[in-house]
């Protein structure tokens, strides 16, 4: 129903002949934070030029619902972070492309740094070399480490507000774990337009310790990859009142039969503390299908990831913190597609899958973004 309204309003609205100025804000609200030079899309929508080159393509998949990328279901909380296009701006878009891609000057945009998503960082920290996964291995795990001199961090703590990642190969690096010590502290996925928490919330960079970074590639073809990962620390001005770190609602023993295509496993965290919860990055390979978490007692999941689209991966983060008491559990659910009629099952012949993070196995992983 709500694709059939956007198109009777693009067909109806045509005769208006909606102009580039009313489509380039939209582009640039929806399309263009990953839709641009160096970016994880892979066509630049920030000019006219470029927009209407792929006009046909962006119908498509604006259409067929691929693009933007938000699988998230219609949920009782809000997230910051949401791709879930309007009507509205569908129904202009689509005006745009079958009125022709007609010209026009929009009003000014909102000027976008040429490399970071957040802005200029306050300290860019890298990989002291660049990475290869061979041709032989799907998945590939490195952690670098950040002296804390490089930091800043060697006479006092420092805290960070927000994080982005820029890695060289975007087609190769999934994900990344940020720790000091042992301790996770942050995550960020590839999807990821950076992650920024809310004011008063920081991370801690605690003083002489480094910051290790745990980058996790998944390489899509039997070619060799390379990358280059930096990553951008934007640091707080004030000591914010409450620290975030991570924590992992996990499952190792899950054992998903061969050919089951709707297999359930399921687990619960119970909170060891009065908590805020900020983001949710859940992490799986290719045989999630749908992947769900709710606080225990009620009825609605806060999140519904279906499909799970392991490729999309990104951090879903919250507009207002969810408040967890101490005791509180929160349940999560992921439903696995082991069958021939999965297109991204790795194996022609079929097998039991468990807990492995290979790229041939499956994961169960759902890092929480958490502050106290």
């Amino acid at each position: 129903m709500k694709l059939y309204c956007c198109l009777l309003t693009a067909i109806l609205c045509q005769a208006q002949g909606t102009t580039w100025r009313e489509a380039a804000p939209l582009l640039d609200r929806w399309c263009n934070g990953c839709h641009r030079a160096g970016q994880v899309g892979p066509f630049d929508f920030t000019t006219y030029e470029g927009a209407s080159a792929y006009a046909p393509e962006i119908a498509r998949y604006i259409i067929g619902n691929k693009m933007p990328p938000w699988r998230a279901k219609p949920s009782p909380l809000a997230f910051s972070n949401s791709r879930a296009i309007p009507e509205e701006a569908i129904a202009t878009i689509l005006n745009w492309i079958n009125g022709g891609t007609r010209p026009g000057t929009p009003t000014t945009l909102p000027k976008r740094n040429p490399q970071w998503n957040l802005g200029t960082p306050d300290l860019v920290v890298a990989q002291p070399t660049e990475h290869t996964v061979f041709a032989e291995k799907t998945v590939d795990i490195i952690t670098f480490e950040v002296r804390a001199e490089e930091l800043g961090s060697q006479l006092e703590d420092r805290f960070v507000q927000a994080i982005e990642l820029r890695p060289s190969n975007r087609n190769l690096l999934h994900h990344a774990i940020l720790r000091v010590g042992s301790t996770p502290i942050a995550a960020l996925a590839m999807c990821d337009n950076g992650v920024r928490l809310p004011a008063g919330i920081g991370w801690k960079l605690p003083k002489g310790k480094s910051l290790s970074i745990e980058l996790h590639y998944f390489k899509r073809n039997l070619r060799l990859g390379r990358d280059l990962t930096k990553v951008a620390l934007y640091f707080s001005r004030q000591t914010p009142r409450r620290l975030a770190s991570l924590v992992e609602i996990t499952k190792a023993d899950i054992r998903i039969p061969a050919g089951a295509n709707l297999h359930p496993e399921k687990t619960s965290f119970a909170m060891t503390s009065n908590v805020q919860l900020h983001a949710v990055l859940p992490v799986f390979q290719l045989l999630a299908a749908d992947v769900r978490l709710k606080v225990k007692g009620q009825r609605d999941f806060f999140l519904w990831i279906e499909p799970f689209e392991h490729h999309l991966m990104s951090s879903y983060q919250l507009a207002r913190p969810l408040p967890l008491a101490k005791g509180e559990v929160l349940e999560a659910q992921a439903i696995y597609d082991n069958s021939t009629q999965n297109p991204y099952n790795p194996h022609q012949k079929l097998r039991e899958v468990r807990f492995a993070e290979n790229g041939l196995d499956e994961t169960f992983r759902i890092w929480l973004t958490i502050s106290q």
